[in-house]
């Protein structure tokens, strides 16, 4: 008869997976190395699957290992973060929130202003990165509440859409493309694109792979103004959304390549772990993106 798993079994696992070796989770946890070991072995016997390689001494978590840690963090924090605000549920707490880097600069500032304005006591913190990492966060429970593309890994998370944006492309004033382009003829330009795990660089991504052609990427950056500057002073054509790059068509640094043959539509959505426990707080701050999208 298989045991049935505990907290204690994924404490054990994640100890392990942290830090990479039974030993030093041993000694973290205050247990015999034997029992680490058998905890491990207990969870590969209760999942039928091999959640470490061991090879040259050394642990390498196996695939299986690394969906199982998905889950196992984000139960230990959720039982974690229950156990604070049941013992005190009236508390006014913090309402942590992550944004992709377009909607955070074109749009987070109105919202948090606004949620400020009608619920000042409550106080909120706030990240910039890109889709990938903030869902990543809110599957480790470091962040309540996300407003970014549409998950990757969607049967984690409730998603509700909150906004739409255009993608564009745009080119210095006085590059030497005038006019339109169909998306074939904007491949060949030299493209300056977001990095991997950015929403905006996941639908260039998905619309290039429509074509034979391998596109000529120039640059790629974390950085939106860094990616807006190369951009002004010739090195390339950016592909990035309208609201951003609106206030430089505006004062005529950038102007608008019109793609004639393609819509690119990114939307946005308030995303949050199916499983989150949500404060008074934070149900203050959700129903407020809800009424305000």
């Amino acid at each position: 008869k298989r045991r049935d798993m505990t907290l204690r079994h994924l404490k054990i696992f994640s100890a392990v997976c942290r830090l990479e070796s039974i030993t030093l989770a041993a000694e973290e946890m205050n247990m015999a190395q034997p029992a680490v070991s058998y905890a491990i072995r207990e969870l590969e016997g209760y999942y039928e699957t091999k959640l470490f390689e061991r090879m040259n001494r050394r642990l390498y978590i196996t695939e299986a290992g690394e969906q199982l840690l998905i889950y196992a963090d984000s139960i230990l924090a959720q039982f974690d973060e229950a156990r604070d605000v049941l013992r005190d549920i009236q508390t006014v707490t913090k309402v942590r929130v992550g944004t992709n880097a377009s909607y955070g600069i074109s749009y987070l500032p109105q919202l948090i202003a606004g949620f400020k304005e009608e619920y000042g006591q409550i106080p909120i913190y706030t990240l910039v990165d890109n889709s990938r990492q903030i869902e990543e966060k809110l599957i480790r429970n470091d962040l309540d509440f996300g407003i970014t593309d549409y998950p990757s890994n969607p049967q984690f998370f409730r998603s509700v859409p909150v906004g739409t944006d255009k993608m564009i492309a745009v080119c210095s004033s006085d590059y030497s493309w005038q006019g339109s382009a169909k998306m074939e003829e904007l491949i060949e330009m030299p493209l300056l694109l977001r990095e991997w795990g950015s929403g905006s660089r996941s639908m260039v991504e998905a619309l290039l792979s429509k074509y034979k052609k391998k596109p000529e990427i120039v640059m790629e950056s974390i950085s939106i103004r860094s990616l807006i500057e190369a951009c002004a002073k010739g090195m390339g054509v950016l592909l990035l959304t309208k609201s951003v790059l609106e206030p430089y068509m505006k004062s005529h640094h950038l102007r608008e390549i019109k793609i004639t043959d393609e819509s690119i539509v990114r939307e946005y959505y308030f995303v949050y772990h199916k499983s989150k426990f949500l404060t008074k707080s934070m149900k203050c701050f959700q129903e407020f993106v809800l009424e305000n999208r």
